[in-house]
């Protein structure tokens, strides 16, 4: 498996607060049977400096992978972020400023939860036009995925790409986002399942009972689509899969 959207960089963010418990949860992923990790730090424009942001990952993110090796844990890391679209953020994107996932095209970008579809729309036209393939962290947990039913289709549409979080699919964010995650599933509107782990203890990288419940409810083809060939494809900078070719 390949988790596209972890927040296991040390000390940057909501995530990780410490270099131990980042190695837990290597261990934690790589027990589960995860192979690669995108270490994506939040990174909020309206409030961060863009250029000492990207420097400060970089950095946290080669002694992570010096620590990940000394420690013998066989996971590969790659870097990346998770980049909340705001109105002025498009300006940075547009210079280059802001870490793609894996150093390719494809961009992890999440919004505020109560933005209305327009504002989601506009500014995924606008990361789309400075040249990066949106991918959309989350979906699920936005409220105009429940008011505006026909926002998630138009994003597939679009070709962005869609990901659920692997707490939605469990039920870690409560029924209605649960209900959300599934429906995306049984619809073929999700393209890539991640674990969005901010904690060695919860909200955890370990895959393991997500991996059960698939196994219980989806084809396992399926099942390999949103954990494993999607999500190496975006670490390619190929285009993914999508459920209905």
């Amino acid at each position: 498996m390949i988790d596209i959207h972890c927040h296991i960089i040390p000390g940057f963010d909501d995530g990780s607060s410490c270099i131990e418990e980042s190695l837990d949860m290597a261990a934690l992923a790589c027990d589960s049977g995860v192979t690669d990790i995108v270490c994506t730090p939040h990174v909020r424009c309206g409030e961060d400096d863009p250029m000492t942001v990207a420097e400060s990952i970089e950095k946290l993110y080669t002694e992570l992978v010096s620590a990940v090796g000394s420690a013998g844990i066989p996971v590969r890391l790659k870097m990346g972020a998770e980049i909340l679209l705001l109105p002025d953020t498009a300006s940075f994107i547009e210079r280059k400023l802001l870490p793609p996932l894996a150093g390719g095209d494809y961009m992890l970008v999440e919004f505020p939860f109560d933005a209305p579809p327009e504002y989601i729309l506009s500014l995924l036209k606008k990361t789309e036009k400075a040249g990066y393939r949106p991918v959309v962290a989350h979906p699920e947990r936005y409220s105009a995925s429940r008011y505006a039913p026909g926002l998630l289709p138009e994003l597939c549409d679009r070709g962005y790409v869609l990901q659920v979080n692997k707490g939605s699919i469990l039920g870690a964010f409560g029924s209605r986002i649960r209900a959300t995650a599934l429906e995306m599933l049984d619809h073929g509107i999700c393209h890539v399942i991640a674990s969005d782990a901010h904690s060695s203890r919860a909200r955890t990288p370990d895959m393991r009972a997500l991996v059960a419940f698939l196994d219980e409810r989806y084809d396992p083809e399926y099942i390999a689509q949103l954990l494993d060939v999607n999500p190496g494809r975006i670490l390619e900078n190929r285009e993914i899969v999508r459920a209905e070719e």
